[in-house]
Order: structure tokens, then sequence, then C-alpha cells
């Protein structure tokens, strides 16, 4: 998608969530596709899978810094059309969060393979 009607989305995701959504979206599947599909299938859980995926770094300057699992400095792209573009806002003001936030903790929850923290000693779980 280019020029005015470019809806498309830049999220940031760990490493180990790139790697499996590599893995799973395969050859001929979309990034775009397999978010949707996570909507989809975790629509109605989303809140509580972006509850349970508050962390904070266990490291002494950051350990005041919230960070949601699944985050990190790999850049995705999703290119949703314009209805599936106000679903993505509208899931945002329902969670009071931008996609930028919940959509890392929502591919954790989906996607196969081993999900963040396990084996991550520098992440605490974070209690509200």
């Amino acid at each position: 998608m280019t020029g005015s009607n470019d809806r498309s989305v830049t999220v940031f995701v760990s490493d180990a969530l790139q790697a499996r959504l590599d893995a799973y979206r395969g050859a001929s599947g979309t990034t775009t596709a397999v978010v949707f599909e996570a909507i989809e299938s975790w629509r109605d859980r989303l809140p509580e899978v972006l509850g349970d995926a508050r962390a904070r770094i266990n490291a002494p300057r950051l350990r005041d810094e919230v960070h949601y699992l699944g985050s990190g400095p790999v850049q995705i792209r999703v290119h949703p059309d314009a209805v599936l573009a106000e679903l993505l806002e509208r899931l945002s003001d329902e969670l009071g969060v931008p996609i930028t936030t919940w959509l890392p903790p929502l591919l954790n929850a989906h996607l196969p393979g081993r999900r963040e923290p396990d084996d991550m000693p520098w992440i605490v779980r974070a209690p509200d």
C-alpha cells in the first residue's frame, strides 16, 4: 500500500516472536493475515492477554518501566484494508492503548512455540 491510502501499521516485536511469526506464516501467508487470525481467535480474551503480558525488566535502571511480553526491537508491518483498520482502531480504543502495545502480546499468546517469558530471567512478571 502506498500514498494517502496507506493504512499500514508498524509494530515492534521480540526476536523470538519474529521467528515464531516467520515459521507460522510460512512462504504463502502474510503477517496481516496472521494478525487478523489472532484477533478472531482471542478477541474475547484480549484484555486478559494484555493484562497477563505486563512485565518489568530485571535491571536496576529499567525496573520501573512496564514492558509487554512479545515486544522488542524487530519491526513488523500490518497492512489492513479500511474495514480492518477500523477494527484495529476500535480495539485500541476499547483497550485504552495503541496497537503497538497490544499486538505483540496477542501474537505471543496466539503463535505456537515457546511463549515469552519462558527462559527469560531478565523479565519479571509485573503485578498491577
